[in-house]
């Protein structure tokens, strides 16, 4: 039977779009959301592939694309069976075999904030909402871990969340919690609203913290109407001046804006303040000086540690949808502030992807085939201070979310039948996305606004994925071909997959091994990571 040759149904094809956001007339960037193939075609044979006058093309191209994926030979079935497979190798080697501790040492916090998540917690009750984690749970906590460690998952770090979790009155909980990461080599980092660093200054001299995330909204009054303390005082001077100690501390600093109608032409002001009080100048010192050690030494690092902003377009004013902007608003503002469109992307949350493309141009390593969204949907364990085991940490609090427990007695986590169904929110399942072109590029979306928006958080959630990724692809791919004019811009699995046989497909998809998932896809050449059983 002659398989007739057509477009992948996974097939992306877009503009290319020069550092200067004009396009590049005479050329097209193909897009395989499979395979991860991205390849620059010229304008005129990308016409004649959208008509399907597949003869018309020269040979050499033709070949290439069908080797790459962009062009197969396959039914519409076939290539779904390649994204499950996939899927399944992601799914069984690397989300199996790790475990992503968040872990809240409280619900409190001293910050009011109006478009919180979490708004929920304040109808519980000031003993409920101030109860910090006890000596009890905290070694049950750990002594899970232990076990994970010991049968051979990756647990390697640890999230405090909150409430806020390092509050002054926390230090004692943190600090315990902090020590059994020591025991187990854990890295840490904290999601904090910054307010009570100084209290912990001996503490991060004593333990190795590697990052936090502080939230700021904007300057002054902006910000202190947004980031609200619960007494009233100001909140940005002192956020500001923990900042710089975290920095001075050797902490890598990562530092949100949250951004809506009330403050999105704030933006200027909160970048020129940065630039005044010397963060931006003094991270462009650091970097250097740590480009120069790095010269002699590929691991050193600076005792200053490293400053970094991003804006994010608020999504959780689920009270006030009026006040909702898109990310694309927030990325329009910062051009408007005579950014460039890569500058842009570097400093509004959801364009990062631009730094993973640039990665990726590089050819080492295939694009991402993981079908979960993010870690909700594979490896991640939200621990409240009760014990409560949440898979998201839009959820923390939400009793009918959880979907486990911590058990003090036994020293293990248990969980029920919810964890499991989390592991059917992924693209390979999602009816939707199965046969969407941007399958491993959205990953079915956030499941906290698939929530909101649909009442159901396992349905998809596209947002402004689709957009962004267009946007990013196009730049990043012009501006490549520009300086290097490279026809193939990455590698593609297409290749791999081809090598594997019926039978090795039918044992991916069947074993419940990691080890012969892994072994069969890394003599393939798929995978290069090393896996370790666990049981």
């Amino acid at each position: 039977m002659v398989m007739i040759m057509r477009i992948s149904s996974y097939e992306i094809i877009l503009p290319l779009v020069d550092k200067d956001g004009k396009e590049i007339a005479d050329y097209r960037l193909m897009v395989n959301g499979i395979y991860g193939a991205y390849d620059i075609v010229a304008k005129e044979d990308c016409e004649k592939i959208s008509a399907g006058k597949f003869a018309e093309l020269p040979l050499a191209l033709k070949e290439r694309l069908l080797l790459r994926g962009h062009l197969t030979r396959k039914n519409e079935s076939e290539e779904l069976a390649d994204l499950k497979l996939l899927s399944r190798i992601s799914k069984k080697v690397s989300g199996a075999s790790a475990v992503g501790l968040i872990i809240m040492p409280t619900y409190d916090c001293n910050f009011r904030c109006p478009y919180c998540f979490e708004q929920h917690r304040l109808n519980k009750g000031k003993d409920w909402l101030s109860q910090t984690m006890s000596d009890e749970m905290i070694e049950a906590v750990f002594s899970a871990l232990k076990n994970y460690k010991s049968r051979g998952y990756d647990v390697d770090h640890c999230t405090f969340y909150g409430g806020e979790p390092l509050l002054a009155k926390n230090l004692p909980v943190v600090r315990k919690i902090a020590e059994h990461c020591r025991e187990l080599d854990l890295k840490m980092s904290a999601v904090t609203n910054g307010y009570d660093l100084e209290s912990y200054r001996e503490f991060f001299k004593e333990f190795k913290f590697e990052s936090v995330q502080i939230t700021v909204d904007g300057v002054g009054e902006v910000n202190d109407r947004r980031r609200v303390h619960k007494d009233g005082v100001g909140t940005y001077e002192k956020i500001l001046a923990n900042v710089e100690l975290a920095l001075e501390l050797g902490i890598r600093v990562s530092l949100r804006a949250n951004i809506g109608l009330e403050n999105i032409h704030g933006m200027k002001d909160l970048i020129d303040d940065l630039k005044a009080r010397g963060f931006i100048d003094k991270e462009k010192e650091r970097a250097a000086e740590e480009k120069s050690l790095r010269e002699t030494d590929p691991k050193a690092k600076t005792k200053r540690g490293r400053f970094s902003y991003y804006f994010k377009a608020t999504t959780n004013d689920f009270k006030h949808e009026k006040a909702v902007l898109r990310e694309k608003d927030v990325l329009d503002e910062m051009i408007k502030y005579g950014l460039t469109l890569e500058e842009a992307f570097g400093h509004e949350s959801q364009y990062s992807i631009h730094d993973r493309l640039k990665s990726l141009f590089q050819k080492k390593n295939f694009s991402s085939f993981s079908p979960a969204f993010c870690g909700a949907e594979r490896s991640m364990a939200v621990v409240d201070p009760y014990g409560k085991i949440f898979p998201c940490w839009d959820f923390v609090g939400r009793d009918d979310k959880a979907m486990g427990f911590v058990d003090i007695k036994t020293g293990r986590f248990l969980f029920g039948f919810d964890k499991a169904k989390w592991k059917t929110r992924t693209v390979d399942i999602m009816e939707k996305c199965k046969t969407c072109p941007y399958c491993f590029i959205c990953r079915g979306g956030c499941a906290s606004r698939a929530q909101h928006n649909t009442g159901n958080c396992f349905r998809e959630d596209c947002g402004e994925s689709k957009e962004i990724f267009n946007l990013v692809a196009s730049l990043i791919a012009g501006t490549h071909w520009q300086e290097h004019h490279e026809e193939e811009l990455s590698l593609s699995l297409a290749g791999p997959l081809s090598r594997l046989t019926e039978k090795e497909r039918e044992i991916i998809m069947t074993t419940k091994s990691q080890k012969e998932i892994f072994e069969i896809a890394k003599a393939a050449g798929v995978m290069q990571e090393k896996v370790q059983e666990n049981s």
